[in-house]
């Protein structure tokens, strides 16, 4: 099989001449789009068992998916490393600002200031006119990268829609609204879900798109939220998003780190096609095996090699952890870091991707 229709395969459903490999961060073309030494070594080893992904834009933000026609940089400054960037959203009730910081080397954006930091600022946000964004159109396939045919599958990406509620303010105001305000949320979280309806519906209009990813659930999972929000917010307003995407003809992709073993089963029950990263203790809350139990062959998982081990153990360790994400049995199964490298890769990091790539190989065929 290809890698990509290995991987669709797998998530799919049917069965596979091996369990997929994703490494993330690692997708890539060609290794010589990749700067970091050590990263172009394990791209260059794992090239032909892995897929890329190429983007179909959705421009989804998390700024209530305001038309980017309303926002605009006004300043940029870059210090130690560091770019900070101011951003105005003009609307017709007055002006919105937020402050970013972004650092190039982790890959890495943090939140200086919020937009909203009132009820007020709500008004003003939700009164901006609202439009598909330029740009948000069903792909245009005429002139694909080579090997596109093996290795590629078409991708748009998407954030659960109260994630684009949550995420213009604070995160303790946004839990204080749902505390105080939460049918205002409910009533913001469905203006989000419609705008992102309209947006997949022209990226998918001519199903060629494979592939959805959706995440911003973990937001809301334990001890984050409680039980309640989590069926409101989330499993109410993503089950629709997934249909959607169905509808579409594509696979939809649901992503959460921390604590799933309680969320797992209302994964499955919203019809999602394949769910990561599934983290074992002390990360998360599930091993592998476990999540494999849990799903019962309704779902593909991905998992389950944490980013932590392959940065800071041993490969003896990497080894074990890389074994254990093997338990369970194979059946719907991506084997899978839970995230990527952050800054460039030691000598340490790049041994422990040999090693656990070594037990991919040895275990991943399917008989």
């Amino acid at each position: 099989m290809t890698p990509s229709e290995r991987l669709l395969t797998t998530i799919r459903g049917r069965a596979a001449d091996r369990v997929p490999l994703i490494l993330e961060k690692f997708s890539r073309v060609r290794p010589g789009d990749v700067a970091d030494p050590g990263r172009r070594e394990i791209v260059e080893r794992v090239l032909d068992q892995t897929h890329f992904w190429v983007d179909a834009p959705t421009k989804v933000n998390r700024y209530l998916v305001t038309d980017p026609r309303y926002m605009k940089e006004v300043w940029r400054e870059q210090s130690n490393g560091n770019i900070t960037v101011v951003e105005e959203i003009d609307t017709p009730k007055g002006k919105l600002t937020s402050v970013v910081g972004r650092n190039k080397i982790s890959d890495t954006d943090w939140t200086i200031k919020y937009p909203v930091e009132s009820l007020a600022d709500i008004e003003k946000i939700r009164s901006c006119p609202w439009d598909i964004p330029p740009g948000v159109v069903r792909p245009d396939l005429s002139c694909l990268p080579p090997r596109f045919d093996q290795r590629g599958i078409v991708q748009s990406s998407v954030s659960s829609p109260f994630v684009c509620v949550a995420g213009m303010m604070a995160y303790e105001t946004f839990l204080e609204l749902c505390a105080t305000e939460l049918e205002l949320i409910k009533e913001l979280t469905a203006i989000c879900t419609d705008r992102i309806f309209r947006i997949l519906d022209a990226v998918l209009a001519n199903k060629n798109v494979d592939y959805v990813w959706m995440g911003g659930c973990e937001w809301l999972t334990p001890p984050m939220g409680s039980p309640r929000l989590y069926e409101e917010l989330v499993q109410a307003f993503e089950a629709p998003i997934i249909e959607r995407i169905h509808a579409g003809g594509a696979i939809a992709h649901v992503h959460c780190h921390g604590n799933v073993h309680s969320t797992l089963e209302l994964v499955v029950e919203r019809g999602a096609d394949f769910f990561e990263p599934c983290e074992p203790p002390p990360d998360g809350d599930i091993t592998f095996a476990e999540a494999k139990a849990l799903a019962a062959g309704r779902i593909t998982l991905g998992g389950n090699v944490e980013a932590r081990i392959l940065e800071n153990e041993d490969v003896d360790t990497v080894e074990r952890a890389s074994r254990a994400a093997f338990d369970g049995g194979k059946r719907r199964m991506v084997f899978q870091t839970t995230a990527g490298p952050l800054s460039t890769m030691s000598l340490k990091a790049v041994a422990n991707y040999h090693r656990m790539i070594d037990i991919w190989e040895e275990l991943s065929p399917i008989p």
